[in-house]
């Protein structure tokens, strides 16, 4: 018996944030017991483990045996989804950015602008043109991680035991379950347009947020009732730092990169969140008081 699209898509989100929390729970102790960059160990950690689901969806969209053209659509509208989506939670944060993290999203955003922009202007180029903008995406995604200013050191303590073999089974593990939970929810998107004419971009699109995007959203929340606002806003600028280099990159080389209609406007609606996103971070790295430099 054929199982209905809406199981399908229950059961990859169900895999896919099962997966990222096993995952996570691991990397967190490795990140914090190797690296003395708390800002930096945390973007690594939100990269790695909280956005992993946002590279995987449309990878296997792309790579799968015999994908067709539903699936190149349900792959690109899973990479302009996500970073869409986590704008949307950022925006209302961003209003209480201090001037040290206005100043460092207005120091990534126009060159991040840029290579969106020539992303959307390589729709149906040849390959070895994609290829170059996919080296200058991966490129400046290195550059944001690592130009990461830290303002605080990890405690030794804080690293907590050895990392072991059960760190290593949940990372094996956790990738496991969030390769096979993006696979079954690839199936329900492709039922969806088989069953009810439902188009792979949009699905993906709208759908694919709500699976890969529940991590970082449950980290978000944790930080907040923390009120740790710059660790929420960390890990959220991570996030769609990555998504709108690497996803974008990826998509770049392992598909046709072909522009329908849609795909072309969610990355004009991407350019034009991501501009309002510089104007706000000008306008409050500018009118902020000088943030004091911690000792």
């Amino acid at each position: 018996m054929a199982l209905s699209p809406l199981l399908l898509l229950s059961g990859g989100f169900a895999l896919i944030v099962a997966g990222s929390s096993l995952f996570t729970r691991s990397l967190e102790r490795t990140v914090l017991r190797f690296f003395n960059n708390k800002n930096r160990g945390l973007r690594i950690l939100g990269n790695i483990s909280l956005s992993l689901p946002e590279l995987l969806l449309p990878l296997i969209a792309f790579l799968a045996p015999g994908a067709g053209t539903s699936r190149v659509e349900a792959g690109t509208g899973a990479i302009f989804g996500p970073p869409l989506f986590l704008l949307l939670f950022l925006f209302p944060l961003a209003f209480f950015l201090t001037q040290r993290e206005s100043q460092s999203l207005a120091r990534e955003l126009p060159l991040l602008l840029g290579g969106v922009a020539l992303g959307l202007l390589l729709f149906d180029h040849s390959l070895i043109l994609r290829l170059i903008l996919s080296l200058f995406l991966a490129g400046l995604y290195l550059w944001g991680l690592f130009s990461t200013v830290d303002h605080e050191e990890v405690q030794e303590e804080e690293s907590g035991s050895p990392w072991g073999i059960l760190d290593a089974l949940s990372v094996a593990g956790g990738s496991l379950l969030m390769g096979g939970g993006s696979q079954l929810f690839l199936v329900g998107i492709d039922h969806l347009r088989s069953s009810h004419g439902i188009s792979p971009f949009w699905s993906a699109l709208i759908l694919a947020p709500l699976a890969t995007e529940a991590p970082e959203l449950l980290t978000l929340l944790h930080f907040l009732k923390r009120r740790s606002m710059s660790e929420g806003l960390a890990i959220l600028w991570g996030s769609i730092h990555l998504q709108t280099t690497l996803s974008i990159a990826m998509g770049l080389v392992a598909s046709p990169w072909r522009g329908s209609q849609a795909a072309r406007s969610a990355g004009e609606t991407l350019l034009l969140l991501l501009g309002a996103l510089l104007l706000l971070s000008w306008k409050r790295g500018r009118s902020l008081p000088k943030t004091p430099s911690r000792p």
